[in-house]
């Protein structure tokens, strides 16, 4: 009932909101709309429900848009005096880009160790290798504090004793009912734009409970917490990073979904992990992906609200990797605008959301999202204007990218390797572009012939500047 009547208020033009292109004090101008009516809406709309603990299903994996479960450190004191306009304990970090030999196995099998290995200075001793003839080696890690908590579990930080490197550990509850596709689905990952797993171990509690120890590789900073920064400080983040990370984010996912055939199912800010001194991006938290495969259902009630496609919330089951690719527009439009664009309070307030830019959707966009759902209707709402949510100085190409991303129609929707191919990053094709304080750009275009392969050549010569083609 709180959402008909939202949708009849906005229907009727008596809706003031605020305004995300603006400052939290300001307001978007009321929605001059034509018609209302009754409003009939399915019950089956997915809400909100408070779910049981499931450690180790995707369906519990859900994490609530404000809550940081990534491998992110504590707020830092900020202290604007970086050229890159970072918290001075960002640019203090001291992070190890060295893989360590030997350790990098993902293929390792994982030993069973005793306690839980989450309080500092807690020491775990595991081994690895002994695969395919290789020697065991000996593993010590000291953890050294939390980074990370939610209903999966916890990541903690961690150095290894043998060689120094600083690593992070996820340590998740394994649930003999449920299915932990986690671990499976990280070990076939390989790309320089997602976290990487360097190997596993088991560990066991006095009370028989068995956790999941997934060592990966530490990155101390996620978009969240960037993002967070600009705005206690009153300010945008950079275009130049804008586009540095959506980028990133678009290569991973073409990587996932083209290559691996996996979807993400929770992309938001808190799962997108940064280098601070180079802003190269790695997604990370994998306790959601699954590969979709054609007929197969899956549940509707996944990815953090904010960021949830509106196909989930009109519950269905047969969707595809196009609800990344609404995530994305979501954390794009984020970025610029210094808050999240559709901040619902409920799964059934998201879509209100949704509707007050979007405007209502139509039957046939209905359809494609889910061909099940019951007839109902809306008050006819206008979409608002693109250009009217951001500062007039927004450069055109990155509205025009969020307009390609949040298509109610997941199958008009933007793939994760056109988006790529998008106007929006020439900038970053350009040999002279370069960091604010003069260090070069991450490595952007070291593609593999897996990602490669398959496109046609027109996308392949947008995607791969001149000066990178070999």
């Amino acid at each position: 009932m709180h959402m008909m009547r939202r949708l009849k208020s906005i229907a009727s033009g008596r809706s003031s909101v605020s305004d995300p292109g603006g400052d939290s004090g300001s307001k978007r101008p009321k929605f001059d709309q034509d018609g209302s009516g009754d409003i009939v809406v399915e019950p089956h709309l997915s809400d909100d429900k408070p779910m049981h603990l499931d450690h180790s299903s995707p369906s519990s994996s859900h994490r609530d848009a404000e809550a940081s479960t990534s491998t992110s450190t504590k707020p830092a004191k900020t202290k604007e005096t970086s050229a890159d306009l970072l918290p001075e304990g960002m640019n203090d970090m001291k992070i190890s880009d060295d893989k360590v030999g030997g350790h990098n196995d993902k293929e390792a099998e994982g030993v069973a160790v005793d306690g839980n290995g989450a309080e500092a200075g807690q020491i775990i001793v595991t081994t690895i290798g002994g695969e395919n003839g290789k020697p065991k080696q000996k593993v010590s890690y000291m953890a050294e504090r939390v980074v990370g908590t939610g209903s999966f579990g916890v990541v903690y930080q961690a150095k290894c004793l043998e060689t120094g490197e600083t690593v992070a550990i996820k340590k998740v509850l394994q649930d003999k009912r449920y299915k932990n596709r986690e671990l499976q689905t990280m070990q076939i990952l390989d790309h320089p734009s997602v976290v990487q797993l360097k190997h596993h171990f088991f560990s066991t509690t006095e009370r028989g409970e068995v956790y999941l120890n997934l060592v990966l590789e530490y990155v101390p900073e996620t978009v969240y917490r960037v993002a967070k920064y600009y705005s206690r400080m009153n300010q945008r983040v950079p275009i130049l990073y804008v586009k540095l990370y959506t980028y990133q984010m678009c290569r991973a996912l073409a990587y996932i979904h083209r290559v691996v055939g996996v979807c993400h199912r929770d992309i938001k800010p808190q799962n997108l992990l940064v280098n601070p001194h180079t802003h190269q991006l790695k997604l990370c938290d994998f306790g959601s992906a699954k590969k979709l495969v054609p007929g197969e259902p899956n549940i509707s009630y996944i990815c953090s609200r904010y960021y949830r496609a509106p196909e989930l919330i009109f519950g269905a089951t047969e969707y595809t990797t196009a609800i990344d690719i609404w995530s994305v527009g979501c954390v794009l439009a984020e970025l610029l605008i210094g808050q999240p664009l559709f901040p619902g309070e409920s799964g059934v307030d998201q879509l209100v959301e949704i509707i007050k830019i979007l405007g209502t959707p139509t039957r046939e966009e209905i359809r494609c999202m889910n061909p099940n759902y019951s007839e109902f209707k809306f008050p006819q709402i206008k979409a608002h204007p693109w250009h009217k949510l951001f500062v007039k100085r927004m450069p055109p190409e990155a509205i025009d990218l969020v307009s390609r991303l949040l298509q109610y129609s997941p199958n008009l929707r933007c793939t994760a390797v056109d988006a790529c191919a998008h106007p929006f990053f020439d900038e970053l094709r350009d040999p002279k572009t370069c960091l604010p304080n003069g260090r070069s750009l991450p490595p952007l275009f070291n593609f593999s012939g897996a990602e490669l392969e398959g496109l046609p050549v027109e996308l392949l010569h947008r995607i791969i500047p001149e000066h990178m083609r070999k």
